[in-house]
């Protein structure tokens, strides 16, 4: 069959050829449609080459022709190429149609890999958001049949929220899947309307009130288990009297059939208190008095189970709504789109009947005024230090001034991360210096180890002089340890000389150790150099192995090395250390420590190396030195023996 011109064009371009492209366009835009079906033969073979597949995915970008869309499909469905695929879907998206976007929702749902799903997604908002917005509802709504795609649908819908989103979500809200009720009632706290906050406010409310009867619900189960089925009935039928006496209904008449003794007349009020819409107490009231009138032995335990394993599901519910729901109320708070003085109260309840959790905490700590000192105690006096925790991390991100009696409240939890967190969150705010100086002025030791640390995390080094001025009269051991702990942590080279000074042999060991570990901590090269002498001078194994670490701290990078000139400073510290009377954990130290150190002469790994080797050759009785250290020692000495070898 002769070939048209159209085809021998085709066969003789050359994609890669910038004059060839230009033909392309010029040649398909004076055709027309009618050069699709030819096209349209050539990119769907197998053979067909990258270049004419990027010529029409480009032409019909710039030329969205509706006769490109099966084409267009036919190819996105198995292209691997991400710019390719891209064109496609863009070029899909301009054409904009009914069979276009539909094209493009079920490419969302077929081309799930990363990468490939961002581009359709992408392109789905920016052709129709409102459409792209009931697509990906309609994943969400797969719920726990389909949870990735039900994930993935509420990922893409975040993107989507307007305040016409209201509608949709409060209906996804009541859906029994708890996989959709997750994700709805978190999306609707990013709906930008009072409508929604005014939504979830009274859900709020609501999910409150059923943590409550919920809690009731568990006690009731634990003693309902206990008891004999004809005390069972007694018991739920006293309550239930007693709950539906004041009732607005007035069902007078369903009460005196539940007093009645006849099964057929409680069964018949059961019946019709059920369609009062009655709470989740009064619901599980009615349930157990149905199946407590089954004369049977296990039925009863068994319904019981039934109900504890739906009170766990509904546990799970309400706290996550209750998390949920205070998390998003204070969001729209801040946005303005809810009065700040109707949510309040309402955490503030639900944290004191011990119905809100971590979220609510926070969300009061979001916006408790920080005059409010009654409800700031409410969040962190929680016995849960989760809770406390929660709350004092929403609290310090808004470095208020005004909330410094917050942090200092938390100061000495019993919580160590939450009182370093106070105390972090304290030091943010102004006049730092002054609260610490308030701090070391106390007369309680205990507030003076506060401000220690509160210095040392901080690195207050306007207070190094208060520091080293106090050393002289402190009179408590502990309190000095610690000041000399701060020094070093601070780390200003101005402690250094002082230090030096203070390191004498009058001072009990732990203190001359203090002192040392202090030194070694500023991280100072001729600090550590005036340690290694002091270590030298005082005679002492444990502060030559600490010199040796202060060296390791002052040369930690080969960038700033161990000068030469002191290569024999740290042979003699690490061979004093090595003597000890009792040498073998300040072994494991030293060992530890060799091996950050940087020397500017690595013949330092030699000698060191041969100390080692003689040292694991040692004849030692059976037992003297326990496995554990020799085979640490060994696989030091093999590390020292490589460096040496270099």
């Amino acid at each position: 069959m002769k070939q048209t011109p159209f085809e021998l064009f085709l066969d003789r371009l050359d994609p890669a050829w910038r004059d060839d492209q230009l033909a392309f366009f010029r040649t398909v835009a004076g055709l027309g449609t009618a050069a699709v079906e030819e096209l349209a033969g050539r990119v769907s073979r197998v053979s067909c080459p990258p270049g004419l597949k990027q010529l029409v995915l480009e032409f019909s970008y710039y030329f969205p022709w509706q006769e490109w869309i099966p084409i267009v499909d036919r190819i996105l469905r198995h292209e691997k190429d991400l710019a390719l695929f891209d064109t496609g879907v863009r070029a899909l998206g301009r054409m904009g149609t009914p069979p276009a976007l539909e094209c493009l929702r079920a490419l969302s749902l077929s081309r799930v890999t990363p990468g490939f799903s961002e581009i359709v997604n992408q392109v789905l908002q920016e052709s129709d958001p409102a459409e792209a917005f009931l697509h990906h509802f309609s994943r969400l709504l797969q719920g726990s049949v389909q949870p990735a795609d039900a994930n993935e649908g509420a990922h893409q819908l975040a993107k989507l929220i307007t305040a016409d989103s209201f509608g949709a979500l409060r209906t996804a809200v009541d859906h029994p899947d708890p996989l959709i009720f997750r994700h709805a009632l978190k999306l609707m706290g990013q709906v930008p309307s009072e409508e929604a906050a005014a939504f979830l406010l009274a859900y709020l409310e609501a999910t409150h009130q059923e943590a409550l009867q919920d809690r009731e619900v568990r006690v009731l189960l634990t003693e309902f288990r206990s008891l004999p089925r004809t005390e069972v009935m007694a018991k739920v039928i006293q309550m239930l009297t007693a709950r539906w006496t004041d009732h607005p209904a007035q069902p007078l008449t369903e009460l005196a059939d539940l007093a009645s003794g006849n099964g057929d007349r409680i069964q018949s009020a059961i019946t019709r208190l059920h369609a009062c819409e009655p709470g989740v107490l009064d619901a599980f009231l009615l349930d157990t008095l149905k199946e407590a009138l089954v004369d049977k032995p296990a039925h009863l335990a068994k319904a019981l189970g039934q109900a504890g394993e739906a009170a766990q599901r509904r546990t799970r519910r309400i706290e996550f709504g209750m998390d949920s729901a205070s998390q998003s109320l204070a969001t729209l708070a801040g946005q303005g789109l809810i009065d700040a003085g109707q949510v309040i109260p309402v955490l503030a309840e639900s944290l004191r009947l011990g119905t809100g959790h971590a979220g609510a905490a926070c969300a009061l700590a979001r916006l408790v005024p920080p005059e409010a000192q009654d409800l700031i105690d409410l969040v962190l006096d929680q016995s849960d230090g989760a809770i406390r925790g929660a709350a004092l991390e929403a609290l310090g991100e808004r470095s208020d001034p005004g909330l410094r009696y917050a942090f200092m409240k938390l100061r000495r939890d019993a919580i160590t991360d939450i009182s370093d967190r106070s105390l972090w969150h304290l030091g943010q705010l102004p006049e730092a210096v002054g609260t610490a100086r308030a701090f070391l002025a106390d007369e309680d030791p205990a507030e003076v180890e506060v401000g220690l640390r509160f210095m040392a995390m901080h690195k207050l080094e306007e207070l190094v002089p208060d520091l080293l001025e106090r050393i002289p009269t402190e009179t408590r051991e502990a309190l000095l340890v610690g000041i000399l702990a701060t020094l070093g942590a601070i780390g200003s080279p101005s402690a250094v000389d002082p230090l030096v000074n203070l390191l004498h042999s009058g001072q009990a060991p732990k203190i001359q150790v203090a002192i040392a570990e202090a030194l070694r901590d500023l991280g100072d090269a001729n600090g550590a150099l005036a340690l290694c002498a002091k270590a030298e001078e005082l005679n002492s194994p444990t502060l030559r192995a600490i010199a040796v670490e202060a060296l390791a701290k002052a040369h930690p990078t080969p960038e700033n090395p161990l000068p030469a000139s002191r290569s024999n400073v740290l042979i003699k510290a690490v061979r004093g250390g090595w003597s000890d009377r009792n040498p073998w954990p300040l072994r494991r130290r030293i060992a530890d420590t060799l091996l950050n150190v940087h020397p500017e002469n690595s013949g330092v790994w030699v000698e060191l190396s041969t100390l080692f080797q003689a040292t694991l050759d040692e004849k030692r009785p059976p037992g003297a030195v326990s496995p554990e250290d020799l085979t640490h020692l060994q696989t030091c000495a093999r590390a020292l023996a490589q460096l040496a070898s270099v």
